[in-house]
C-alpha cells in the first residue's frame, strides 16, 4: 500500500521545537518502506525554508521515492476544487494538488491536516489522517 506523506507530517517531524513524543509518533511514517514524497509536498516545505532546514530536508527526501506528477495534475485539482465549493468548503490549492497525486497513484494520504476529510468526502482520495498525540 503506496503511502503518499503530506507536509504537516514533514513541518511537525523536522522542526526543532516540535516535542520528542510528536516526532516518535511520526517517526514510523517516514521509516516506513511504502512513504512516498510528491512534488507539491516538496515544493510546499522547501518554497520557504532556511538553508540549514533545506539541507535536512533534502537528506531525508533523498531516502524516499517521489511519487510521478500526473499530466493532468491542475485539472484534477480544479475538479477536486469544484467538487468542494459544491458542498460549500474552499480547500487550499496545495492541498487539492497532493490530494490530486494520491488519487492519481491510488496512495493513502498520511496527514494531519483536516482540509483532506473534505476532499475525501467528495473524491476517492484514501486518507489516514492523524491526530497529534496529546
Amino acid at each position: 500500500m503506496t503511502l503518499l506523506l503530506d507536509t504537516s507530517l514533514w513541518i511537525d517531524f523536522t522542526r526543532a521545537r516540535s516535542p520528542v513524543a510528536l516526532k516518535q509518533f511520526i517517526a514510523p511514517f517516514v521509516l516506513d518502506p511504502e512513504a512516498h514524497l510528491a512534488e507539491p509536498v516538496r515544493f510546499e516545505l522547501l518554497r520557504s525554508a532556511r538553508p540549514d532546514e533545506t539541507r535536512q530536508l533534502e537528506a531525508q527526501f533523498a531516502t524516499l521515492p517521489t511519487l510521478p506528477t500526473p499530466a493532468d495534475l491542475w485539472q484534477r485539482a480544479i475538479d477536486l476544487g469544484q467538487a468542494c465549493r459544491q458542498i460549500g468548503r474552499t480547500v487550499l490549492i496545495l492541498d487539492l494538488l497532493v490530494a490530486a497525486v494520491a488519487l492519481h497513484h491510488k496512495a493513502v494520504l498520511v496527514s494531519f491536516d483536516a482540509d483532506f476529510e473534505t476532499i475525501a468526502s467528495v473524491s476517492a482520495l484514501k486518507l489516514n489522517r492523524l491526530n497529534r498525540p496529546v
